[in-house]
């Protein structure tokens, strides 16, 4: 922590301190960059995403639990690769957890059996 000067500084310290501060190492911008996924692929992510769960929907089980388990596969590598986009890889990544969880529960839900089958158990 700094401590209050004693004295108001001169316009020649403060010209140094603009001067030195305007020439302060930072990261190159093409680094922030490169810790960012491309906006082109995070809608390419969220779609596919937002497809599982309109595949989810329609019923159609198994490419919607593809889908889903493909987009929460790649939230994987957006969590540990990109760190500037974390907030993107777990919105995907609830969605996807969401559509896996509540499709396997209604695509189980049609094999089971009901109490007055007709049918029997063997349904011949």
């Amino acid at each position: 922590m700094t401590g209050i000067p004693d004295q108001k500084h001169s316009n020649d310290d403060l010209d140094e301190i603009r001067r030195r501060n305007a020439f302060s190492v930072r990261p190159p911008v093409q680094q922030i960059k490169n810790q960012a996924v491309h906006p082109g692929l995070l809608a390419v992510f969220y779609l596919r995403c937002l497809t599982a769960a309109g595949l989810a929907i329609a019923k159609i089980f198994i490419p919607a639990l593809a889908c889903a388990a493909s987009a929460l596969a790649v939230t994987v590598f957006i969590f540990f690769k990109k760190p500037r986009s974390h907030h993107h890889a777990a919105i995907i990544a609830i969605i996807s957890l969401l559509v896996l969880v509540f499709g396997t529960v209604y695509y189980l839900e049609q094999f089971e059996q009901t109490a007055h089958d007709a049918q029997g158990p063997i349904r011949y």
